[in-house]
């Protein structure tokens, strides 16, 4: 099932430690839910308006990079030194090689999130995402990390990503076309199979 009623929204982080540093919500680690597409900088609730029909589907994760994380609009990575079920949700940094299993940054958040808080990493629906720079991406291209921290590129044929023996860690499919020029973001359809 998934939630309905999340603990804090978009945009926002939730603390992860007491006063004597002590780990705090951790049942919310790994609990994943839908928010409406809307536009959130806009102000209260009733005066949001739709972007589109989709939903946007997070899973609240903690930040275990050991310091302040820039997560909006970043490719980051689920922290598998944990082992466990907790692996979903939890997140050590910003992607930084090709093919590494996480999401898209909370592209709400315009603030650093401190170490062991909590935050969203959308795993599907609409978002946008930093395109590695000299990348040439077209509309409905497959993505992954790439080496350039934070960044997605395509998954293409005959690299080290696709074949029969490496798993493909698809973050989603490019919504927006980018030459090779220069680093942007790009808007994507976010597709993390979790």
């Amino acid at each position: 099932m998934i939630h309905v009623d999340p603990p804090f929204d978009l945009g926002e982080t939730l603390k992860g430690t007491d006063d004597d540093s002590n780990l705090i919500n951790t049942h919310w680690e790994g609990a994943i839910y839908s928010f409406p597409d809307v536009d959130r900088s806009v102000g209260p609730r009733a005066g949001r308006t739709r972007r589109s029909g989709a939903a946007i589907r997070a899973v609240c994760v903690r930040n275990t990079s050991g310091g302040a994380l820039t997560v909006a609009k970043k490719a980051l990575k689920f922290d598998l030194s944990v082992g466990t079920r907790k692996v979903i949700g939890t997140v050590n940094g910003q992607s930084s090689a090709v093919n590494q299993f996480g999401g898209v940054g909370d592209n709400e958040l315009t603030t650093t999130v401190a170490d062991d808080d909590l935050f969203w990493l959308i795993v599907g629906g609409p978002a946008e995402v930093l395109y590695k720079d000299g990348e040439s991406i077209a509309v409905g291209d497959l993505l992954i990390t790439s080496a350039t921290t934070g960044a997605v590129i395509e998954a293409v044929a005959g690299s080290a990503t696709i074949g029969m023996t490496a798993a493909i860690n698809v973050i989603g499919r490019a919504l927006v076309a980018e030459g090779t020029t220069s680093s942007t973001t790009g808007l994507i359809q976010v597709a993390v199979n979790i």
